[in-house]
């Protein structure tokens, strides 16, 4: 067969293109180092390695997120200090009030005037053209200072919260901290107004802040991942958060999962019925007890539906109605309650939470008489008593071997049994209507032979003069000292959330108007202020430390990823150096050798 001259040219010519494709090949390879470089070169390698590529993209951006959330702990902890330092002047300006004079009580006011400015200032830090403390709505100042030194939480309810980030490549964590969370506490404190004449001690038993059940908000209405629509019924009664969340999970059933967040006062419902499920929170008397908003929520398998608000951010305002004494059978004052400010309730006569008077100021008729032992009704004789008195009397009907104590210091009962054997005390009992006077919560109590069952907090009417806790009071108790001391009509008190805020706005008016009393008597909420800032302060420092840890741990994956990579694609550079030497050689002398036919071929036909 004779090899033409145009075959020849198309062999040199197939040889060229084929050896100009692997030399740019190895100098792909060789700018970038690896040996896949397009999916021709290896589909499985390439597929594999852009999923690396992802995995590695995925941890930059969370050490992005890390290395702010450091960066914020760092604020965070600069805020925390100045402010803790401007509580320590507050709180050194009050324990001095009392050794002040006319000037001086003013020019404490002005410091603390400079100190509230200041702490607004702190509250409304930026980072990243947001606001520190903006929870949910950082684009918006959190915190206003108003002209009487009161500040205002511009902040929207279901937006207080703060924001979650990706942490890592499969959790999500909290960004920083919510004004709401740093400055205002979920216990209640008592204070009375700086223009009050009264000058005695107020209690309240504003730790106890429960849940109420009854007949009015105890309903759940649901649709299961089946498509069946039911109303779930909670046991009236009264609860703390965690008794309540304990109470929904029990009639929800094992395919639901409830806890309660003490420092949220927030409800988290998980659904693990292996479907979608429906709270209809426009029907269920319970929604506002629980803090969900009047709407239809659709609930994933694995998913939780939270309560939309704070559920315990309940104030009660009181102001004396009557003049009179704090203790004696006649001439004691009269107050009137509101948790509005602006629709008040009947006059109660003020009670000083069954002080050892003269006269008694626990009151028993028939909604507080009755209690449980042993599964039998025990009735208190209806009247007014002293705390010892009350005890004596409940010693009475008791009708066995157990002996009752009351502690005036601590407004408690106790009750010893001395019968030989056990005894149970049924306070659970929807009919132990006399629990709430007596200071026991409503869970059983069995005492063995000596021992002891003691008031769970203090005995007494409740706020709004009843002897059991309901949905209005919340379980919160009001009363006026032990010594007898005289109410003015216009005194006023306030019982809410602990506020930095609000409790630097009040000493600054007691410094204006002189009033070293109320100073004196409130002195001790700085402390508690001091401790909520020390808690808020430990919970961002958590999270610088949680973040640079979860770094750490993002870099080792980073390298283990990285490590995997390079055994994948990675090109060995020295065998690519001999093979790009090789080829080189090769396409020049191809070259060459084509050069030269083609030459000889042009003379020929000449």
């Amino acid at each position: 067969m004779r090899v033409s001259d145009s075959m020849k040219y198309r062999l040199y010519l197939q040889n060229i293109r084929r050896v100009n494709e692997q030399l740019q090949n190895i100098q792909t390879q060789v700018a970038t180092g690896k040996t896949v470089n397009s999916p021709s070169d290896d589909p499985i390698k390439y597929a594999a390695n852009v999923k690396y590529d992802i995995s590695l993209s995925t941890i930059s951006q969370s050490n992005s997120n890390l290395e702010s959330l450091v960066t914020l702990s760092s604020m965070y902890d600069t805020c925390f200090t100045s402010i803790s330092d401007l509580l320590g002047t507050v709180t050194n300006l009050a324990n001095n009030a009392d050794t002040m004079d006319e000037g001086l009580l003013t020019a404490a006011s002005q410091n603390i005037e400079d100190i509230i400015e200041s702490l607004v200032d702190l509250a409304n830090t930026t980072f990243k053209d947001g606001y520190i403390f903006g929870g949910q709505q950082a684009d918006k100042v959190p915190f206003q200072l108003n002209s009487d030194y009161s500040v205002t939480y511009t902040v929207d309810e279901t937006a207080e919260e703060a924001v979650n980030i990706c942490l890592s490549t499969s959790w999500m964590g909290q960004y920083g901290i919510s004004g709401r969370a740093a400055f205002y506490g979920t216990s209640k404190i008592a204070y009375g107004s700086v223009g009050n004449t009264y000058a005695g001690e107020i209690y309240s038993t504003t730790e106890n802040f429960c849940y109420v059940l009854d007949g009015t908000n105890n309903t759940i209405d649901l649709t299961d991942a089946g498509g069946t629509a039911s109303t779930i019924t909670l046991t009236s009664g009264v609860y703390t958060g965690s008794a309540l969340a304990g109470e929904i999970a029990s009639q929800l059933g094992s395919d639901y999962s409830v806890a309660f967040d003490s420092s949220t006062r927030k409800f988290v419902i998980t659904n693990n019925s292996g479907g979608e499920v429906t709270f209809d929170w426009s029907t269920s008397s319970a929604a506002d007890t629980l803090g969900f908003n009047d709407t239809e929520m659709t609930v994933a398998d694995g998913a939780s539906e939270k309560s939309d608000y704070d559920t315990g951010r309940t104030s009660f305002y009181i102001r004396i109605t009557t003049s009179g004494s704090t203790t004696g059978s006649t001439g004691r004052a009269t107050y009137q309650y509101s948790t509005d400010g602006v629709t008040w309730s009947s006059d109660i006569t003020v009670s000083t939470g069954g002080a050892d008077a003269t006269a008694g100021d626990i009151t028993i008729d028939s909604t507080n008489d009755t209690l449980y032992v042993n599964g039998s009704a025990v009735t208190i004789t209806h009247g007014t008593y002293t705390g010892n008195e009350l005890a004596a009397e409940l010693e009475s009907e008791l009708g066995i071997s157990c002996s009752v104590n009351y502690d005036s210091s601590t407004r408690k009962f106790s009750i010893t049994n001395n019968t030989g054997g056990g005894v149970t005390f049924d306070w659970s009992n929807a009919g132990s209507t006399a629990a709430g006077v007596l200071g026991f919560e409503n869970t059983d109590s069995v005492l063995s032979n000596g021992a002891t069952d003691s008031s769970d907090y203090d005995a007494g009417m409740f706020i709004d003069g009843s002897g059991v806790a309901n949905t209005t009071n919340r379980g919160l108790k009001l009363s006026f000292g032990t010594a007898d001391e005289g109410l003015t009509t216009q005194d006023t008190f306030q019982i809410e959330d602990l506020s930095v805020f609000d409790l630097l706005t009040n000493f600054k008016n007691a410094f204006d108007t002189g009033n070293t009393d109320w100073i004196e008597q409130n002195v001790r909420y700085l402390e508690d202020a001091e401790a909520l800032i020390t808690s808020s302060s430990t919970v961002t420092a958590y999270q610088g430390v949680q973040a640079e840890t979860l770094m750490t741990l993002n870099d080792s994956k980073a390298a283990a990823i990285e490590e995997i990579q390079s055994k994948l694609v990675d090109a060995d550079t020295a065998t690519l150096g001999v093979q790009l030497s090789v080829l080189t050689t090769t396409y020049e002398t191809l070259m060459a050798a084509m050069s030269k036919a083609l030459s000889l071929n042009i003379v020929d036909y000449l």
